[in-house]
């Protein structure tokens, strides 16, 4: 079986090893901390930036799969184009080069007036981190076989940032289009493209990931403050048609069988809600 490479063993790293393993892959996980891996796969604790091109082992697939310090130009220099640097240097010379899964945005997307985009829109980043991403996918696909792996809004277990926000009584701004993700769907889509990989399959150079169902912001707000039994903070009731944002589908991997398994923020939040009651309720 094929030997994949998880370059970036966190929260999204970590799901991909746990449904690896089973199916018989040598799997090898790098973290920058710690030392917890699931079972199974291999553990390489260490600053990916900093290794020697001899800690790292051959490859058949390698997912980079990083996530920066902050949301500065030098954070995402440093987590992405630099790392990218490291496997380019690494792995340009192996026999057979290495397929590259890298986990970017759909922020590489520039739109924000409520455009469609697809899989076939070109990638014109306005911001400068955004423009990181897309430098470090052209500096990946200029070597290897590579797939930008595009998630929008990731949201799941753990991520709270925006029910605290609501909580807080903090003015909603303006409305925008948003699109989400759930962590366990990207998982899954990542497992769904290990076997495109696996099973010769011509791969695009881009693909996205997300539950397919655009939605307004203060829509998914009013919701979830609907459920926490808390006030909309909405200072301008006229603004409620998204003025911002854009609208995504992708349909590559829906060409390959996969399907979401929470296909809308509804059905995603259920659970991430009740977890986090349960930790208000502890703390």
């Amino acid at each position: 079986m094929a030997t994949i490479l998880i370059a970036g063993c966190g929260d999204l790293g970590s799901g991909l090893g746990h449904e690896l393993v089973p199916q018989g892959y040598n799997v090898i996980g790098i973290r920058r901390t710690g030392v917890e891996f699931p079972a199974g796969v291999a553990g390489i604790t260490g600053d990916l930036v900093a290794m020697e091109d001899s800690a790292l082992p051959d490859a058949d697939i390698i997912f980079l799969i990083m996530t920066p310090k902050g949301r500065t130009e030098e954070a995402y220099r440093t987590a992405y184009f630099n790392t990218a640097q490291v496997l380019i240097r690494r792995y340009q010379s192996q026999s057979k080069l290495p397929q590259i899964f890298f986990i970017s945005s759909t922020s590489v997307y520039g739109e924000s007036q409520g455009e469609w985009i697809d899989e076939t829109t070109p990638a014109w980043p306005k911001s400068v981190t955004s423009s990181v991403l897309r430098e470090t996918e052209s500096a990946l696909t200029s070597v290897f076989p590579t797939v930008a792996v595009r998630c929008s809004g990731i949201y799941g277990s753990g991520r709270f940032r925006l029910l605290q926000k609501i909580e807080s009584g903090e003015d909603w701004g303006a409305n925008s289009w948003t699109n989400r993700i759930h962590r366990d769907d990207v998982v899954s889509a990542l497992v769904t493209l290990t076997e495109c990989a696996v099973a010769g399959k011509a791969l695009p150079n881009q693909v996205i990931v997300t539950d397919q169902t655009p939605v307004s912001m203060w829509e998914v707000k009013l919701w979830l403050a609907t459920c926490l039994g808390v006030t909309p903070e909405i200072k301008n009731g006229l603004d409620f048609i998204p003025t911002s944002g854009k609208r995504i589908q992708g349909q590559y991997l829906l060409s390959q069988g996969w399907r979401p398994r929470y296909p809308s923020y509804v059905s995603g939040y259920q659970s991430l809600l009740l977890e986090y009651k349960n930790d208000s309720n502890l703390s």
